[in-house]
């Protein structure tokens, strides 16, 4: 297991080799300069250990700036393409709150069919999100 603590604790970034799934944990609510930097040091430890598989946890973190939310469709996950060859899945785990955003702000077909190797789905429960990512390594 990898684990790296990140910005006074409001973000624990866990590989677990086991799972082959690189969690990503938000604690607590982070600015947008803490917000970038952490999901950009992800995407480096996912370099790192060659992983497709990521669990975001955002229930601590919330909902982000309608900038933040841009730069995450936008800049980030396309750079995720650019830089992991293959497909990427990303689980987000979210409240009902968040979800109910998500699904009326951003909508869940848009990011079901968001990118060409970067898939992303949005959970209600960690373990469904498991489930996803698991499932998505098994179809491959």
């Amino acid at each position: 297991m990898v684990e790296r603590e990140i910005f006074e604790s409001k973000l624990h970034l866990t590989y677990r080799r086991d799972l082959d799934i690189l969690f990503l944990r938000w604690l607590l609510c982070p600015d947008s300069a803490q917000l970038r930097d952490g999901y950009r040091q992800s995407l480096e430890l996912a370099k790192e250990v060659q992983s497709a598989y990521w669990m975001f946890d955002l229930r601590s973190r919330g909902i982000i700036s309608p900038e933040d939310e841009a730069w995450m469709l936008e800049q980030f996950f396309p750079q995720v393409e650019e830089e992991i060859s293959g497909q990427s899945f990303f689980a987000n785990l979210v409240t009902p709150t968040h979800y109910t955003h998500i699904r009326e702000g951003i909508g869940l077909e848009y990011l079901e069919n968001f990118g060409t190797s970067a898939k992303l789905g949005v959970f209600l429960s960690e373990q469904e999100a498991i489930a996803w990512l698991l499932k998505s390594r098994a179809d491959r």
